[in-house]
Protein backbone atom coordinates (compact mmCIF):
# COMPACT_ATOMS: atom_id res chain seq x y z
CA UNK A 1 0.00 0.00 0.00
CA UNK A 2 2.88 2.78 0.95
CA UNK A 3 4.48 1.67 -2.58
CA UNK A 4 1.32 2.02 -4.18
CA UNK A 5 1.42 5.32 -2.35
CA UNK A 6 4.53 6.60 -3.04
CA UNK A 7 4.13 6.15 -6.90
CA UNK A 8 0.67 7.39 -7.24
CA UNK A 9 1.29 10.98 -8.61
CA UNK A 10 -2.45 11.65 -8.42
CA UNK A 11 -1.78 11.94 -4.30
CA UNK A 12 1.37 14.10 -4.71
CA UNK A 13 0.36 16.39 -7.08
CA UNK A 14 -2.93 17.06 -4.37
CA UNK A 15 -0.34 17.08 -1.65
CA UNK A 16 2.07 19.71 -4.23
CA UNK A 17 -1.05 21.95 -4.83
CA UNK A 18 -1.94 22.39 -0.57
CA UNK A 19 1.36 22.93 0.46
CA UNK A 20 1.53 25.79 -2.62
CA UNK A 21 -1.78 27.15 -1.55
CA UNK A 22 -0.40 27.27 2.27
CA UNK A 23 2.94 29.03 0.53
CA UNK A 24 0.96 31.76 -0.86
CA UNK A 25 -1.27 32.23 2.26
CA UNK A 26 1.72 32.53 4.32
CA UNK A 27 2.85 35.64 1.88
CA UNK A 28 -0.60 37.10 2.38
CA UNK A 29 -0.13 36.91 6.24
CA UNK A 30 3.31 38.33 5.70
CA UNK A 31 2.13 41.37 4.04
CA UNK A 32 -0.87 41.51 6.36
CA UNK A 33 0.84 40.95 10.12
CA UNK A 34 2.04 44.57 9.83
CA UNK A 35 -1.86 45.90 10.20
CA UNK A 36 -2.17 44.20 13.62
CA UNK A 37 -1.18 47.29 16.18
CA UNK A 38 -0.60 44.64 19.19
CA UNK A 39 1.24 41.78 17.52
CA UNK A 40 4.19 41.46 16.08
CA UNK A 41 5.01 41.16 12.51
CA UNK A 42 8.24 38.73 12.95
CA UNK A 43 5.87 36.38 15.03
CA UNK A 44 2.96 35.82 12.46
CA UNK A 45 6.17 35.20 10.12
CA UNK A 46 7.72 32.90 12.02
CA UNK A 47 4.13 30.88 13.10
CA UNK A 48 3.73 30.18 9.42
CA UNK A 49 7.50 29.36 8.51
CA UNK A 50 6.73 26.68 11.64
CA UNK A 51 3.33 25.23 9.78
CA UNK A 52 5.19 25.27 6.69
CA UNK A 53 7.60 22.78 8.12
CA UNK A 54 4.78 20.52 9.76
CA UNK A 55 3.19 20.18 6.75
CA UNK A 56 6.40 19.23 4.90
CA UNK A 57 7.40 17.03 7.34
CA UNK A 58 4.10 15.46 8.00
CA UNK A 59 3.62 14.39 3.85
CA UNK A 60 7.10 12.92 4.39
CA UNK A 61 6.74 11.15 8.06
CA UNK A 62 3.34 9.59 8.16
CA UNK A 63 2.96 6.65 5.61
CA UNK A 64 -0.32 6.51 4.84
CA UNK A 65 -1.72 9.38 2.84
CA UNK A 66 -5.33 10.13 3.51
CA UNK A 67 -4.08 10.39 7.46
CA UNK A 68 -1.15 12.73 6.34
CA UNK A 69 -3.83 15.17 4.29
CA UNK A 70 -6.19 14.88 7.61
CA UNK A 71 -3.44 16.23 10.31
CA UNK A 72 -2.31 18.84 7.61
CA UNK A 73 -5.50 19.95 7.22
CA UNK A 74 -6.38 20.17 11.03
CA UNK A 75 -2.92 22.15 11.31
CA UNK A 76 -3.69 24.38 8.58
CA UNK A 77 -7.36 25.11 9.97
CA UNK A 78 -6.13 25.92 13.50
CA UNK A 79 -3.42 28.46 12.46
CA UNK A 80 -6.24 29.66 10.26
CA UNK A 81 -8.69 30.18 13.17
CA UNK A 82 -6.51 31.44 15.39
CA UNK A 83 -5.13 34.18 13.09
CA UNK A 84 -8.99 34.91 12.30
CA UNK A 85 -9.65 34.99 15.96
CA UNK A 86 -6.58 37.76 16.93
CA UNK A 87 -7.27 39.89 13.75
CA UNK A 88 -11.24 40.28 14.23
CA UNK A 89 -10.10 40.90 17.94
CA UNK A 90 -7.24 43.84 16.99
CA UNK A 91 -9.37 45.46 13.51
CA UNK A 92 -13.29 44.25 14.48
CA UNK A 93 -15.70 43.00 12.11
CA UNK A 94 -13.11 44.36 9.27
CA UNK A 95 -10.59 41.58 10.73
CA UNK A 96 -12.78 38.74 9.30
CA UNK A 97 -10.75 36.84 6.69
CA UNK A 98 -13.10 37.08 3.94
CA UNK A 99 -13.95 40.20 4.06
CA UNK A 100 -10.03 40.56 3.24
CA UNK A 101 -9.23 37.99 1.13
CA UNK A 102 -12.85 39.95 -1.09
CA UNK A 103 -10.63 43.33 -0.37
CA UNK A 104 -7.58 41.63 -1.98
CA UNK A 105 -9.29 39.91 -4.74
CA UNK A 106 -10.56 43.99 -5.77
CA UNK A 107 -7.58 45.40 -5.55
CA UNK A 108 -5.88 42.56 -8.04
CA UNK A 109 -9.18 43.39 -10.37
CA UNK A 110 -8.45 46.97 -9.77
CA UNK A 111 -4.69 46.35 -10.95
CA UNK A 112 -5.71 44.95 -14.00
CA UNK A 113 -8.43 47.29 -14.76
CA UNK A 114 -5.65 49.82 -14.31
CA UNK A 115 -3.14 47.75 -16.50
CA UNK A 116 -5.81 47.73 -19.27
CA UNK A 117 -6.72 51.28 -19.22
CA UNK A 118 -2.83 52.32 -19.75
CA UNK A 119 -2.23 49.74 -22.67
CA UNK A 120 -2.56 52.60 -24.95
CA UNK A 121 -1.43 55.76 -22.94
CA UNK A 122 2.13 56.68 -22.89
CA UNK A 123 2.32 58.65 -19.16
CA UNK A 124 1.94 56.68 -16.37
CA UNK A 125 -0.91 58.44 -14.16
CA UNK A 126 -0.14 57.93 -10.47
CA UNK A 127 -1.60 59.51 -6.89
CA UNK A 128 0.60 61.17 -4.53
CA UNK A 129 1.83 58.29 -3.08
CA UNK A 130 3.36 57.06 -6.23
CA UNK A 131 0.59 54.36 -6.82
CA UNK A 132 -0.87 54.17 -10.56
CA UNK A 133 -4.35 55.96 -10.50
CA UNK A 134 -7.45 54.24 -12.01
CA UNK A 135 -7.70 55.31 -15.29
CA UNK A 136 -11.49 54.16 -17.37
CA UNK A 137 -11.51 50.92 -19.04
CA UNK A 138 -11.47 50.77 -22.82
CA UNK A 139 -14.90 50.28 -22.84
CA UNK A 140 -15.26 53.39 -20.83
CA UNK A 141 -16.89 56.52 -23.54
CA UNK A 142 -14.69 58.36 -21.36
CA UNK A 143 -11.50 56.37 -22.55
CA UNK A 144 -11.37 58.15 -25.69
CA UNK A 145 -11.20 61.25 -24.25
CA UNK A 146 -8.60 60.16 -21.73
CA UNK A 147 -5.76 58.99 -24.40
CA UNK A 148 -6.41 61.73 -26.23
CA UNK A 149 -5.64 64.12 -22.99
CA UNK A 150 -2.97 62.09 -22.85
CA UNK A 151 -1.66 62.90 -26.46
CA UNK A 152 -2.17 66.42 -25.21
CA UNK A 153 0.08 66.38 -22.09
CA UNK A 154 2.76 64.19 -24.21
CA UNK A 155 2.78 67.02 -26.75
CA UNK A 156 3.03 69.92 -24.63
CA UNK A 157 5.63 68.33 -22.05
CA UNK A 158 7.95 67.42 -25.68
CA UNK A 159 7.37 71.34 -26.38
CA UNK A 160 8.49 71.87 -22.65
CA UNK A 161 5.53 74.26 -22.25
CA UNK A 162 4.93 74.88 -18.39
CA UNK A 163 1.38 75.88 -19.54
CA UNK A 164 -1.52 74.47 -21.39
CA UNK A 165 -4.64 77.15 -22.36
CA UNK A 166 -7.63 75.63 -24.24
CA UNK A 167 -9.61 78.29 -25.08
CA UNK A 168 -13.37 78.58 -26.45
CA UNK A 169 -14.39 80.71 -29.52
CA UNK A 170 -17.65 81.18 -31.53
CA UNK A 171 -16.40 78.73 -33.60
CA UNK A 172 -13.37 76.27 -32.62
CA UNK A 173 -11.29 76.20 -29.56
CA UNK A 174 -8.10 77.47 -29.48
CA UNK A 175 -4.88 75.84 -28.32
CA UNK A 176 -2.46 77.67 -26.59
CA UNK A 177 1.44 76.26 -24.75
CA UNK A 178 3.24 78.88 -22.99
CA UNK A 179 7.30 78.29 -22.72
CA UNK A 180 8.72 80.37 -20.00
CA UNK A 181 6.60 83.15 -20.44
CA UNK A 182 5.48 83.46 -23.91
CA UNK A 183 2.64 81.77 -25.91
CA UNK A 184 3.33 79.80 -29.10
CA UNK A 185 0.08 79.31 -30.64
CA UNK A 186 -1.21 75.42 -31.55
CA UNK A 187 -3.86 74.65 -34.52
CA UNK A 188 -7.07 75.05 -33.43
CA UNK A 189 -9.46 72.44 -32.59
CA UNK A 190 -12.84 71.88 -33.51
CA UNK A 191 -15.17 71.36 -30.69
CA UNK A 192 -15.90 68.24 -31.56
CA UNK A 193 -12.11 67.14 -30.88
CA UNK A 194 -11.88 69.35 -28.23
CA UNK A 195 -14.68 68.49 -25.59
CA UNK A 196 -13.53 64.87 -25.69
CA UNK A 197 -10.15 66.20 -24.43
CA UNK A 198 -11.45 68.46 -22.10
CA UNK A 199 -13.62 66.17 -20.52
CA UNK A 200 -10.86 63.55 -20.08
CA UNK A 201 -8.09 65.99 -18.78
CA UNK A 202 -11.12 66.11 -16.17
CA UNK A 203 -11.95 62.77 -15.66
CA UNK A 204 -7.57 62.35 -15.05
CA UNK A 205 -7.71 65.66 -12.50
CA UNK A 206 -11.17 64.03 -10.54
CA UNK A 207 -12.99 67.18 -11.71
CA UNK A 208 -16.77 66.68 -12.25
CA UNK A 209 -18.15 65.61 -15.34
CA UNK A 210 -21.10 67.68 -15.40
CA UNK A 211 -20.39 70.90 -13.74
CA UNK A 212 -19.00 73.05 -16.81
CA UNK A 213 -19.65 76.69 -15.61
CA UNK A 214 -18.37 76.70 -12.23
CA UNK A 215 -14.58 77.07 -11.15
CA UNK A 216 -13.37 73.70 -11.11
CA UNK A 217 -9.22 73.12 -9.80
CA UNK A 218 -7.52 69.68 -9.23
CA UNK A 219 -4.01 67.88 -10.23
CA UNK A 220 -2.65 65.50 -12.55
CA UNK A 221 0.45 63.84 -11.48
CA UNK A 222 2.04 62.24 -14.90
CA UNK A 223 5.36 59.99 -15.03
CA UNK A 224 7.05 60.14 -18.52
CA UNK A 225 9.19 57.17 -19.90
CA UNK A 226 12.27 58.37 -18.10
CA UNK A 227 10.79 58.13 -14.55
CA UNK A 228 10.37 62.11 -14.57
CA UNK A 229 7.55 63.06 -12.64
CA UNK A 230 5.30 66.34 -13.67
CA UNK A 231 2.37 67.71 -11.30
CA UNK A 232 0.14 69.52 -13.66
CA UNK A 233 -2.75 72.00 -11.87
CA UNK A 234 -6.07 71.61 -13.59
CA UNK A 235 -8.30 75.06 -13.77
CA UNK A 236 -11.28 75.18 -15.35
CA UNK A 237 -14.38 77.18 -15.85
CA UNK A 238 -17.73 78.05 -17.78
CA UNK A 239 -17.20 81.09 -20.05
CA UNK A 240 -20.31 82.09 -23.09
CA UNK A 241 -18.52 80.32 -25.51
CA UNK A 242 -17.88 77.23 -23.64
CA UNK A 243 -15.67 75.75 -21.03
CA UNK A 244 -12.34 77.01 -20.58
CA UNK A 245 -9.23 74.88 -19.46
CA UNK A 246 -6.10 76.06 -18.08
CA UNK A 247 -2.81 73.67 -17.47
CA UNK A 248 0.10 74.62 -14.91
CA UNK A 249 2.99 72.42 -14.51
CA UNK A 250 5.04 72.24 -10.98
CA UNK A 251 2.77 75.39 -10.13
CA UNK A 252 3.43 74.96 -6.56
CA UNK A 253 7.56 74.51 -6.64
CA UNK A 254 7.86 77.79 -8.76
CA UNK A 255 6.24 79.70 -6.22
CA UNK A 256 8.69 78.28 -3.45
CA UNK A 257 12.02 80.38 -4.54
CA UNK A 258 14.84 81.93 -1.91
CA UNK A 259 15.85 85.32 -2.39
CA UNK A 260 18.88 84.06 -3.53
CA UNK A 261 17.57 81.97 -6.52
CA UNK A 262 15.40 85.21 -7.91
CA UNK A 263 18.50 86.25 -10.08
CA UNK A 264 19.34 89.57 -8.18
CA UNK A 265 23.06 91.30 -8.13
CA UNK A 266 24.57 90.78 -4.72
CA UNK A 267 24.44 94.09 -4.20
CA UNK A 268 20.67 93.67 -4.54
CA UNK A 269 20.40 90.75 -2.66
CA UNK A 270 22.11 92.76 0.38
CA UNK A 271 19.35 95.30 0.47
CA UNK A 272 16.61 92.86 -0.04
CA UNK A 273 17.74 91.24 3.00
CA UNK A 274 18.23 94.44 4.74
CA UNK A 275 14.99 95.21 4.34
CA UNK A 276 13.35 92.13 5.45
CA UNK A 277 15.21 92.36 8.48
CA UNK A 278 13.44 95.50 9.43
CA UNK A 279 10.66 95.29 12.13
CA UNK A 280 8.58 97.92 10.27
CA UNK A 281 7.45 99.45 7.16
CA UNK A 282 5.92 98.67 4.13
CA UNK A 283 7.83 96.96 0.83
CA UNK A 284 6.14 97.68 -2.60
CA UNK A 285 6.30 95.07 -5.01
CA UNK A 286 5.21 95.71 -8.31
CA UNK A 287 5.31 93.96 -11.87
CA UNK A 288 2.87 93.53 -15.02
CA UNK A 289 1.03 89.86 -14.85
CA UNK A 290 2.85 86.82 -14.80
CA UNK A 291 6.00 89.05 -14.10
CA UNK A 292 7.35 87.41 -10.62
CA UNK A 293 5.24 89.48 -8.53
CA UNK A 294 3.87 86.86 -6.79
CA UNK A 295 6.83 84.25 -6.35
CA UNK A 296 8.74 87.37 -4.80
CA UNK A 297 6.36 88.44 -2.69
CA UNK A 298 6.81 84.55 -1.01
CA UNK A 299 10.34 84.36 -1.07
CA UNK A 300 10.18 88.04 1.14
CA UNK A 301 7.70 86.13 3.63
CA UNK A 302 9.92 83.37 3.78
CA UNK A 303 12.51 85.46 5.53
CA UNK A 304 10.82 85.45 8.37
CA UNK A 305 10.21 83.02 10.62
CA UNK A 306 6.78 81.41 10.87
CA UNK A 307 6.94 79.99 14.50
CA UNK A 308 8.24 83.37 16.37
CA UNK A 309 5.98 85.26 14.24
CA UNK A 310 2.35 85.88 13.47
CA UNK A 311 2.42 86.05 9.40
CA UNK A 312 -0.88 86.73 7.94
CA UNK A 313 -1.77 86.87 3.82
CA UNK A 314 -4.76 88.44 2.38
CA UNK A 315 -4.87 86.91 -1.50
CA UNK A 316 -7.35 86.27 -3.90
CA UNK A 317 -6.17 83.48 -5.15
CA UNK A 318 -3.33 81.71 -3.16
CA UNK A 319 -0.63 80.05 -5.02
CA UNK A 320 0.53 77.70 -2.71
CA UNK A 321 1.01 77.19 1.21
CA UNK A 322 3.66 78.04 3.82
CA UNK A 323 3.42 75.93 7.24
CA UNK A 324 2.53 78.38 9.91
CA UNK A 325 1.42 81.09 7.53
CA UNK A 326 -2.13 81.90 7.77
CA UNK A 327 -4.05 82.84 4.01
CA UNK A 328 -6.90 84.56 4.39
CA UNK A 329 -8.93 84.29 0.62
CA UNK A 330 -10.49 87.42 -0.82
CA UNK A 331 -14.20 86.24 -2.02
CA UNK A 332 -14.83 89.06 -5.06
CA UNK A 333 -17.91 88.05 -5.50
CA UNK A 334 -19.07 88.71 -1.59
CA UNK A 335 -18.69 92.08 -0.98
CA UNK A 336 -18.55 91.19 2.81
CA UNK A 337 -15.38 89.36 1.74
CA UNK A 338 -13.30 92.38 0.53
CA UNK A 339 -9.39 93.24 1.28
CA UNK A 340 -10.42 95.94 2.99
CA UNK A 341 -12.91 94.42 5.43
CA UNK A 342 -10.90 91.39 5.78
CA UNK A 343 -7.78 93.44 6.78
CA UNK A 344 -9.35 95.52 9.29
CA UNK A 345 -10.56 92.41 11.53
CA UNK A 346 -7.30 91.08 10.80
CA UNK A 347 -4.72 94.32 12.20
CA UNK A 348 -7.06 94.15 15.36
CA UNK A 349 -5.10 90.82 16.12
CA UNK A 350 -1.71 92.60 15.93
CA UNK A 351 0.16 90.02 13.55
CA UNK A 352 4.07 90.69 12.84
CA UNK A 353 3.80 90.34 8.99
CA UNK A 354 0.72 91.01 6.47
CA UNK A 355 1.47 90.37 2.96
CA UNK A 356 -1.64 91.73 0.76
CA UNK A 357 -1.15 89.92 -2.61
CA UNK A 358 -2.71 92.82 -5.04
CA UNK A 359 -3.42 96.29 -3.35
CA UNK A 360 -6.20 97.57 -5.50
CA UNK A 361 -8.74 100.31 -3.41
CA UNK A 362 -8.30 102.82 -1.25
CA UNK A 363 -9.55 101.82 1.90
CA UNK A 364 -7.32 98.64 2.09
CA UNK A 365 -4.26 100.86 1.08
CA UNK A 366 -4.66 103.36 3.93
CA UNK A 367 -5.10 100.63 6.72
CA UNK A 368 -2.12 98.48 5.67
CA UNK A 369 0.21 101.95 5.14
CA UNK A 370 -0.97 102.73 8.75
CA UNK A 371 -0.23 99.56 10.22
CA UNK A 372 3.16 99.72 8.20
CA UNK A 373 3.97 102.05 10.74
CA UNK A 374 4.60 99.75 14.14
CA UNK A 375 4.55 96.57 11.61
CA UNK A 376 6.08 94.58 8.49
CA UNK A 377 3.78 94.72 5.32
CA UNK A 378 4.10 93.65 1.97
CA UNK A 379 2.07 94.82 -0.51
CA UNK A 380 1.63 93.49 -4.51
CA UNK A 381 0.98 95.92 -7.24
CA UNK A 382 0.15 96.07 -10.79
CA UNK A 383 2.34 98.52 -12.28
CA UNK A 384 5.31 98.81 -14.85
CA UNK A 385 8.13 100.17 -13.05
CA UNK A 386 8.82 101.39 -8.99
CA UNK A 387 8.47 104.65 -9.80
CA UNK A 388 4.88 104.47 -11.74
CA UNK A 389 4.14 102.07 -8.15
CA UNK A 390 5.18 104.96 -5.44
CA UNK A 391 3.07 107.29 -7.74
CA UNK A 392 0.11 104.50 -7.81
CA UNK A 393 0.43 103.48 -3.87
CA UNK A 394 0.31 107.30 -2.75
CA UNK A 395 -2.85 107.88 -4.62
CA UNK A 396 -4.56 104.56 -2.96
CA UNK A 397 -3.32 105.93 0.52
CA UNK A 398 -4.15 109.37 -0.09
CA UNK A 399 -2.45 110.67 2.98
CA UNK A 400 1.33 111.64 1.91
CA UNK A 401 2.54 112.30 5.82
CA UNK A 402 1.51 108.42 6.51
CA UNK A 403 2.57 107.19 2.83
CA UNK A 404 6.14 109.00 3.52
CA UNK A 405 6.50 107.51 7.20
CA UNK A 406 5.44 103.86 6.44
CA UNK A 407 7.36 102.97 3.23
CA UNK A 408 10.32 101.19 2.92
CA UNK A 409 11.19 100.56 -0.63
CA UNK A 410 9.55 99.41 -3.89
CA UNK A 411 10.68 96.93 -5.95
CA UNK A 412 10.02 96.30 -9.37
CA UNK A 413 10.54 92.59 -11.14
CA UNK A 414 10.44 90.86 -14.59
CA UNK A 415 10.77 87.85 -16.11
CA UNK A 416 13.27 87.62 -18.66
CA UNK A 417 14.44 84.43 -20.49
CA UNK A 418 17.53 83.00 -20.13
CA UNK A 419 19.40 81.57 -23.93
CA UNK A 420 19.79 77.90 -24.56
CA UNK A 421 23.39 77.01 -23.36
CA UNK A 422 23.53 74.16 -26.15
CA UNK A 423 23.13 76.47 -29.02
CA UNK A 424 23.30 80.47 -28.36
CA UNK A 425 25.31 82.28 -31.30
CA UNK A 426 28.35 84.50 -30.08
CA UNK A 427 28.71 87.64 -31.76
CA UNK A 428 30.15 91.19 -31.39
CA UNK A 429 27.61 94.28 -31.13
CA UNK A 430 28.48 97.37 -33.24
CA UNK A 431 29.27 100.68 -32.31
CA UNK A 432 25.98 101.80 -32.56
CA UNK A 433 24.65 99.38 -30.30
CA UNK A 434 26.98 99.22 -27.49
CA UNK A 435 26.49 103.31 -27.28
CA UNK A 436 22.67 103.19 -27.31
CA UNK A 437 23.39 100.50 -24.20
CA UNK A 438 25.52 102.96 -22.33
CA UNK A 439 28.23 100.28 -22.85
CA UNK A 440 31.67 100.93 -23.62
CA UNK A 441 32.79 101.29 -27.19
CA UNK A 442 35.91 99.51 -27.70
CA UNK A 443 35.83 96.72 -25.05
CA UNK A 444 35.29 93.35 -26.00
CA UNK A 445 31.81 92.15 -24.77
CA UNK A 446 30.84 88.84 -24.26
CA UNK A 447 27.48 88.83 -26.51
CA UNK A 448 25.25 85.84 -27.20
CA UNK A 449 22.01 85.72 -29.59
CA UNK A 450 19.27 82.99 -29.69
CA UNK A 451 20.11 80.77 -32.24
CA UNK A 452 18.75 81.60 -36.03
CA UNK A 453 20.58 79.17 -37.41
CA UNK A 454 18.99 75.56 -37.76
CA UNK A 455 21.13 72.92 -35.93
CA UNK A 456 22.28 69.97 -38.01
CA UNK A 457 23.61 66.50 -37.31
CA UNK A 458 26.54 64.78 -38.76
CA UNK A 459 25.28 64.01 -41.82
CA UNK A 460 23.71 67.93 -42.30
CA UNK A 461 20.26 66.67 -41.63
CA UNK A 462 18.23 69.85 -39.58
CA UNK A 463 16.96 68.93 -36.31
CA UNK A 464 15.72 70.50 -33.20
CA UNK A 465 18.05 71.77 -30.30
CA UNK A 466 17.82 68.67 -27.95
CA UNK A 467 18.42 71.36 -24.72
CA UNK A 468 15.20 74.78 -25.76
CA UNK A 469 13.71 72.57 -28.46
CA UNK A 470 14.52 75.18 -31.49
CA UNK A 471 13.22 77.81 -28.98
CA UNK A 472 16.76 79.56 -28.45
CA UNK A 473 15.66 80.27 -24.68
CA UNK A 474 15.67 77.48 -21.60
CA UNK A 475 14.38 79.05 -18.10
CA UNK A 476 13.64 82.23 -17.09
CA UNK A 477 15.06 84.64 -14.60
CA UNK A 478 14.27 88.10 -12.80
CA UNK A 479 15.35 91.60 -13.23
CA UNK A 480 14.72 94.02 -10.50
CA UNK A 481 14.53 97.51 -9.98
CA UNK A 482 14.88 98.41 -6.23
CA UNK A 483 13.87 102.10 -5.07
CA UNK A 484 14.71 102.38 -1.25
CA UNK A 485 12.78 105.11 0.25
CA UNK A 486 15.67 107.35 2.12
CA UNK A 487 15.14 110.56 3.86
CA UNK A 488 15.74 112.82 0.79
CA UNK A 489 12.37 110.70 -0.84
CA UNK A 490 10.68 110.49 1.94
CA UNK A 491 10.63 114.28 2.22
CA UNK A 492 9.63 114.72 -1.07
CA UNK A 493 6.71 112.28 -0.66
CA UNK A 494 5.91 114.03 2.38
CA UNK A 495 5.35 117.35 0.51
CA UNK A 496 4.40 115.88 -2.50
CA UNK A 497 6.98 116.30 -5.06
CA UNK A 498 6.05 115.59 -8.44
CA UNK A 499 7.08 111.98 -9.96
CA UNK A 500 9.70 113.46 -12.09
CA UNK A 501 11.05 115.42 -8.90
CA UNK A 502 11.53 111.89 -7.03
CA UNK A 503 13.27 109.91 -9.91
CA UNK A 504 15.59 112.88 -10.47
CA UNK A 505 16.36 112.23 -6.34
CA UNK A 506 16.13 108.16 -7.17
CA UNK A 507 18.26 108.48 -10.01
CA UNK A 508 21.00 110.60 -7.64
CA UNK A 509 20.74 107.80 -5.48
CA UNK A 510 21.96 105.48 -8.30
CA UNK A 511 18.70 103.91 -8.85
CA UNK A 512 19.14 100.88 -10.75
CA UNK A 513 16.35 100.67 -13.72
CA UNK A 514 15.05 97.03 -14.91
CA UNK A 515 16.48 97.71 -18.58
CA UNK A 516 19.98 98.88 -17.10
CA UNK A 517 19.76 95.25 -14.79
CA UNK A 518 18.72 93.44 -18.06
CA UNK A 519 21.67 94.94 -19.97
CA UNK A 520 24.31 93.92 -17.31
CA UNK A 521 22.64 90.28 -17.53
CA UNK A 522 22.98 90.90 -21.44
CA UNK A 523 26.60 91.55 -21.14
CA UNK A 524 27.30 88.65 -19.50
CA UNK A 525 26.23 86.42 -21.86
CA UNK A 526 23.07 85.23 -19.62
CA UNK A 527 20.38 86.73 -22.59
CA UNK A 528 19.92 88.61 -25.26
CA UNK A 529 19.21 92.49 -26.08
CA UNK A 530 16.70 91.41 -27.85
CA UNK A 531 14.37 89.83 -24.96
CA UNK A 532 15.87 92.74 -22.58
CA UNK A 533 14.04 94.79 -24.85
CA UNK A 534 10.92 92.82 -25.54
CA UNK A 535 10.33 92.70 -21.28
CA UNK A 536 11.19 96.06 -20.78
CA UNK A 537 10.26 97.86 -23.64
CA UNK A 538 6.57 100.47 -22.52
CA UNK A 539 4.94 99.91 -25.81
CA UNK A 540 4.98 95.87 -25.90
CA UNK A 541 3.13 93.82 -23.76
CA UNK A 542 4.96 92.29 -20.53
CA UNK A 543 4.28 88.79 -21.87
CA UNK A 544 5.39 89.01 -25.42
CA UNK A 545 3.97 88.86 -28.63
CA UNK A 546 2.40 85.52 -29.56
CA UNK A 547 5.16 83.25 -31.22
CA UNK A 548 4.94 81.26 -34.18
CA UNK A 549 3.65 77.07 -33.40
CA UNK A 550 7.28 76.34 -33.03
CA UNK A 551 9.75 78.87 -34.02
CA UNK A 552 13.53 77.93 -34.68
CA UNK A 553 14.46 81.30 -32.95
CA UNK A 554 12.67 84.00 -31.41
CA UNK A 555 15.60 86.43 -31.24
Amino acid sequence: MLAMIFINPAYWILALALTVAWAWFCTWVGRDAPNLHRQREFFWNWVMVGALALILLFWVLIPNFWLALLVNLAVMAGVIAWYWHVRVAELGPSGHLMAAVFASLGRATERREIKKSAEQLILDYITDSGAARRLPTTDDPLYGGVVLADQLLVQAMESRAQLIDLLPSSQAYELRFSVDGVAFPQPAMQRSAAEPIIQGIKRIAGLSLEERRRPQKGGIIVRDGAGQRTVWTVETSGTTAGEKVHLQAGASQSWRLALSELGMTAEQLGVMKELAAMPAGVVLVASPAHMGRTTLLYSLLTTHDAYTNSIQTVEVNPRCEFESVTVNRIDPQNPDSSAAKILSNLLLKDPNVVMLGLGTDAPAAEGIARYGQDRKAYVGLMSVDSLAALDQWRKLVGNSDVTAQSLQAVIASRLIRVLCPACKTAYSPDAATLARLNLPVGREIKAFKANSRPVVDNKGNPIKCGECGGIGYKGRTGIYEILVINDDIRKALASNKTIDEIRTLARKNHLMLLVEHGIRKFAVGLTSIQEVLRVCSPDKPARGSAAPAQPQSSS
